[in-house]
């Protein structure tokens, strides 16, 4: 965040004070007439020396002042046009420029015609220090993607530990990371007349440098995971992003409406991932692999939308909006031969998600003092990215033939529906009292589609889904209370009941699957890969307390009190009663919390405030407990 202040010129402050003087106390004022220089706009250049007693990281992390001794800094602002001094036209324009001599500088300019154009550009630039201390064996630039251990050797051990030769450890050099964003925008304006105008911004953002992350590698016999280590390296930022967005605009004497598109353009450098050197040697030989880390893929977005208002009547209003978009993603794969058990199912994701939004809201002042609205609003991500089972080694340091290493995971396009529906009415009982009534109706379906019916062995049967509650509908009636008390003393109080009810998919698999709670130890060794992991990997029967069937009673109370002008207090309190309709996880719930706060405003811009809080939360549930040789058990605590 950048601040910058223009200051009046002196002798504009010296005119001023008389002339307000004169005008306080009836005195003769010899400015009556501005003379034409005070109209001038302030301009200003000027040069500072900022100094560093000691080389920082952490006092540069955001203003590129890292280095001990001196570093020459500037800013300058420029205004002027026909619209100032002596002119009688409209037209104005301004360059400026902030920190020049740092990392953290910016600049730009504007120039408008009033009522009618304008045009802009600007340009700012970060550098953020992450680390001054970071050190590592491996050659290499930081921001680039290959990573190398020349003069470094493997090193054996396993999981035993390990100790560096002499020899090893002088590899070891100091390396600063960082990351630079460069940012350039311009934007404009075109008005048509006095009902149409239209306005374009277009920015590109670059951004390069490292960020330290942990790389994993599993060097082993035919790459089966074994003798896994772990590499702390500078993942690159070499990425660009474009945007782009117009906006055409019309204004009637009774409604309004904007049509505009909005396209984001991400490209990353090295998308086809980082290749490092592992120190770890392939099981029986000296000899370390080359592996691949995968990084951040390029990708489109596009949006279309379009909002607006209209007054039906004096008392009566409706406004809208609608929105489609298309996210793309079709960087090809970064594939590890070393991790891979069988050829990935597909080159690439080609990752495709449509997102449409419809909202609609009718407002009316029914009388003086009841105002009634009914909105309803629509959300579709619709994910259609096709959904394929990859087969791999995990890094989990089970030895091959066992099995601990084979994985057989698909993704999971997630999709999600939601329907809002709200009617609401707010009435004033007097000056001091009001009260609001509201109506909710939420659905919520969530599913993922062709569901890992891809590419891929085995394949799971088409329908098969990967949330274990593909639809909820909650219902929620909601009163609010509140009166001015006293001058300085406002309470409010407020009560809602709302029942949710959700349905379940008992055959639902989740993408990642350890242990089928719902099967014996026998049958899921006897089972083929890929088919555990009904209800989620969970027991039937049990459900997330956040998507469960529930009715709730919630009720809330609060108080403002401006004791004076400058300290003032608050405190609110909320309880709540919870029922679940669930045969194992949570049954009943109980919470109440309470809040006291106070500020205190000692300068115009200087306050101090504390605040108390508690809570409790009470629940009772049953659990399950099950051995690899027995049914399920149920017990309630």
């Amino acid at each position: 965040m950048r601040t910058r202040n223009q200051k009046p010129s002196l002798r504009v402050l010296a005119l001023a004070v008389p002339a307000a003087m004169a005008a306080a106390y009836g005195m003769p004022s010899y400015a009556q007439e501005t003379p034409a220089w005070s109209r001038a706009p302030a301009n200003f250049a000027e040069i500072d020396v900022v100094d560093l007693s000691r080389s920082s990281v952490k006092f540069g992390e955001y203003t590129g002042v890292r280095s001990s001794g001196a570093t020459l800094n500037g800013s300058f602002g420029m205004r002027g046009g026909d619209a100032y001094q002596e002119g009688d036209g409209i037209r104005r324009w301004e360059i400026y420029g902030t920190d020049l001599g740092l990392t953290s500088r910016s600049a730009g300019g504007t120039i408008s015609d009033q009522g009618r154009w304008n045009f802009g550009v600007n340009l700012d630039q970060l550098r953020h220090y992450t680390s001054g201390t970071y050190q590592t064996p491996y050659t290499g630039n930081v921001g680039g993607n290959v990573f190398t251990l020349p003069n470094f050797g493997t090193v054996a051990g396993g999981n035993a530990k390990i100790n560096l030769t002499p020899a090893q450890l002088s590899q070891f050099q100091t390396e600063t990371i960082s990351n630079d964003r460069n940012n350039f925008g311009m934007t404009g304006g075109l008005v048509f007349d006095r009902q149409w105008n239209i306005r374009v911004d277009v920015n590109r953002l670059e951004q390069s440098g490292a960020k330290l992350m942990g790389f994993g590698s599993a060097a082993a016999v035919a790459g089966t995971g074994n003798n896994e280590k772990t590499s702390i390296l500078p993942m690159p930022t070499n990425f660009t992003t474009d945007t782009a967005n117009v906006a055409l605009n019309w204004l009637g004497e009774k409604g309004h409406a904007t049509v505009s598109y909005y396209g984001s353009f991400f490209h990353n450098k090295y998308d086809s991932g980082v290749t490092f050197q592992t120190w770890t040697p392939i099981v029986g030989t000296t000899k370390s692999v080359f592996e691949t880390m995968s990084t951040l893929p390029s990708n489109q977005l596009h949006q279309f939308s379009a909002t607006g208002g209209y007054s039906l009547t004096q008392t009566t209003k409706v406004s809208g909006g609608f929105s489609y978009s298309r996210n793309t993603q079709n960087a090809p794969f970064v594939v590890d031969s070393q991790m891979m058990n069988t050829p990935a199912p597909a080159a690439s994701l080609n990752g495709l998600v449509i997102t449409t939004h419809a909202d609609l809201k009718l407002t009316d002042q029914t009388t003086k003092n009841l105002t009634t609205s009914l909105g309803w609003k629509y959300d579709d991500r619709n994910n259609r990215t096709a959904s394929n089972i990859y087969n791999f080694f995990a890094l989990d340091g089970t030895a091959v033939p066992a099995g601990g290493h084979v994985a057989n995971y698909p993704n999971a396009p997630f999709s999600i529906r939601k329907n809002q529906v709200e009617l609401a009415g707010d009435y004033r009982l007097d000056a001091r009292q009001k009260v609001r009534v509201a109506f909710n109706h939420d659905e919520i379906s969530r599913r993922c589609n062709d569901y890992a019916t891809g590419g891929g062995i085995p394949a799971y049967a088409p329908g098969t889904d990967c949330v274990t509650s593909p639809n909820t509908k909650e219902d929620k009636v909601s009163a609010l209370y509140r009166v001015k008390a006293m001058e300085a003393l406002t309470l409010n109080a407020g009560y809602s009941f709302s029942n949710r009810r959700s349905d379940r998919d008992l055959n639902a698999r989740p993408p990642f699957v350890g242990t089928d709670g719902n099967t014996t130890a026998a049958t899921i060794a006897a089972a083929p890969p890929g088919i555990t992991g009904l209800n989620g990997s969970e027991f039937i029967g049990f459900n997330q307390w956040f998507l469960a069937s529930r009715k709730q009673n919630a009720v809330k109370v609060g108080a403002n009190w401006d004791a004076t002008e400058r300290l003032s207090f608050g405190a609110t309190g909320r309880a709540t009663i919870d029922n679940y309709d669930t045969t194992y996880g949570i049954q009943r719930g109980r919470s109440w919390s309470a809040n006291l706060d106070s500020t205190y405003v000692y300068r115009e811009n200087g306050s101090f405030s504390a605040f108390v809080t508690e809570q409790q939360r009470i629940r009772q549930q049953t659990d399950v407990a099950r051995s690899p040789v027995s049914a399920p058990t149920a017990t309630v605590p």
